[in-house]
């Protein structure tokens, strides 16, 4: 049974007549619901009289031997078993899916897409039975952890979906956009009003309000600070006879650009689920903003022009950031036009707008003050054919457009007029598919067939166009979405003790390395889960405590290799 608040997780009790009755609810900390025992009263006889000779008590023995038979002869009560099962991106990065069970409840993390081709006919997988599921709770709007729920609606799941309001505003742009699911290139169609009938069962919840799911089981959300109204999930559950939290982090923010807030800081959790897309690597960002700026006005000073592709969602929006503030600073031009290319993208930063108080304080503050955090003297918002016929104009240009890794939208068209000129510069800012084509040119090939659209981008009006590759490729690390290893590490040794560190997202090498980092550097107990494998949450052993002398970071060696994983 389902008690709601949203100021704490209620009591209730049960009346004579063995029926739940709600009292006032209260803070978690006075506990989960809990049913008062019912006894039933017993009719005790008064023992007959002593005389003067002591009588032997029939009574006595029966007491003796309710007092000391062994208690394995009685009966006891089973105890709630409650566990964590690992579905999608156990040992790899994709599919992101994590399922908790008790006898009572089925709570759903996450149901996300696998983002390789190889991994395509996954996609269409459902390792459970959907209508099982009470509640799907999303971290956040990437593909790789919401991209199933769509296909979860379809086969029966009408439990509700819970989620920050920002989290829900980029679902209906994603979706509504984009509306397949499955493989990326080949998916279903929703049907018409699919995706509003799904938004009708979504529940947003704020940050930090608890949110009780039964008299057993409540939530609280935490920013993670990885993109707008990402989330990480903590659950305070009661399992035969104790109170245990767990925390799931979801995918972690890096607050190098501080456009949002960093992760929230955690002491407590019995259980604890961390990514490990960066595996062992301490990135290393020290001059990667001067060189990126030096790059644009060494390449604008030539007379050639800049390529940014970026993903619609919150890298689009951070490269925007940055260049605002290089301008303003002063090291790039103000003078120089920038051309923002994704009509998704705009819609995206629209909804960041909108929701700004999920924003770092000081962007706030700058908003408050009349300053856009995405716009400034000189950007147009372009789409189609306007953008890619700015390149007939003289002098050189900045143009920031999607996708991320030249496949698809305009980044092609654009890359098809660029490419031939050694004065341009095509800069890298995200993880880059094998296969891709922004892969193909890091790795060094000059000679690329490029993918064109004529208007909408439509599979029908696709046709292709070969071309030598003569503009310079760099790789800019310093607009990661995610922590490094050196971040989650410290984070984690924000606790005191945990009894367990499970390790997801992230290949097997990584995961398996950051484990054994956690319990070397932390002491505590880590572990890289299989995909499909549950662990019990009831006696799974005692606490580790975090060592006394602590040094996250050892063992870690600064590079400015890291690439993010896919995300758009």
């Amino acid at each position: 049974m389902s008690l709601p608040t949203t100021d704490g997780i209620a009591l209730c009790r049960r009346d004579n007549h063995g029926i739940i009755k709600r009292e006032s609810p209260v803070a978690l900390s006075a506990r989960l619901c809990l049913d008062d025992a019912m006894y039933r009263d017993r009719t005790l006889q008064t023992p007959p009289e002593r005389s003067g000779k002591p009588r032997f008590m029939p009574g006595w023995p029966l007491l003796f031997l309710l007092l000391f038979l062994p208690l394995t002869v009685l009966p006891v009560p089973a105890e709630e078993t409650a566990s964590l099962k690992f579905i999608g991106a156990a040992r790899s990065v994709g599919g992101s899916a994590i399922l908790l069970q008790t006898e009572k409840y089925r709570l759903l993390i996450d149901f996300g897409l696998y983002p390789d081709r190889e991994q395509g006919d996954r996609n269409r997988e459902i390792p459970f039975d959907p209508t099982s599921i009470d509640a799907v709770i999303l971290t956040h709007a990437h593909s790789d952890h919401a991209g199933r729920i769509p296909l979860l609606y379809r086969h029966g799941f009408r439990g509700r979906i819970i989620g920050t309001s920002a989290t829900k505003s980029l679902l209906k742009i994603l979706w509504s956009s984009r509306p397949t699911y499955g493989n990326k290139d080949e998916g279903e169609q929703f049907r018409p009003g699919e995706v509003q009938e799904i938004m009708k069962n979504y529940h947003a919840l704020p940050y930090e309000r608890l949110l009780s799911l039964t008299p057993e089981l409540g939530i609280r959300l935490l920013d993670a600070g990885h993109i707008l109204g990402s989330a990480m999930v903590e659950i305070r559950m009661r399992s035969g006879g104790e109170t245990r939290k767990i925390v799931l982090t979801g995918d972690m923010g890096n607050a190098d650009i501080p456009l949002l807030r960093g992760p929230a800081r955690v002491t407590e959790g019995d259980f604890v689920v961390v990514e490990a897309t960066y595996g062992t690597t301490w990135r290393s960002v020290t001059g990667q903003m001067e060189n990126f700026a030096r790059e644009i006005r060494e390449t604008l000073a030539a007379g050639g022009s800049v390529l940014i592709p970026a993903f619609s969602l919150d890298r689009t929006q951070k490269v925007l950031f940055t260049l605002g503030r290089l301008r303003s600073r002063g090291l790039i031009p103000e003078a120089t036009p920038v051309f923002a290319d994704s009509s998704l993208g705009g819609k995206i930063t629209l909804a960041y707008r909108r929701h700004r108080s999920y924003l770092h304080p000081d962007v706030q503050r700058s908003m408050d003050e009349g300053r856009d955090p995405f716009s400034f003297p000189g950007l147009r918002q372009v789409s189609g054919a306007e953008a890619l016929a700015a390149h007939g104009r003289t002098g050189g240009a900045i143009y920031v457009t999607s996708s991320g890794m030249l496949d698809h939208g305009n980044a092609p068209g654009h890359l098809e007029r660029m490419c031939g000129d050694p004065k341009n510069l095509l800069a890298i800012v995200g993880w880059q598919a094998p296969g891709s084509l922004g892969a193909q040119l890091l790795e060094g090939r000059r000679r690329i067939v490029i993918p064109l659209w004529e208007g909408e981008v439509n599979p029908q009006d696709r046709h292709r166009s070969e071309k030598e590759v003569k503009m310079r490729v760099r790789k800019f690390d310093l607009f990661s979405n995610h922590a490094d290893a050196c971040q989650i590490l410290t984070w984690l040794a924000n606790l005191t003790k945990s009894k367990r560190i499970f390790v997801v997202h992230g290949d097997g090498d990584n995961t398996r390395r950051l484990a054994a980092l956690i319990e070397r550097n932390l002491g505590f107990r880590a572990v890289s889960p299989m995909a499909g494998e549950s662990f019990p949450l009831s006696g799974a052993g005692g606490d580790h405590r975090r060592k006394s002398a602590v040094a996250p970071c050892a063992g870690l060696e600064k590079t400015a290799k890291a690439e993010d994983k896919w995300e758009d």
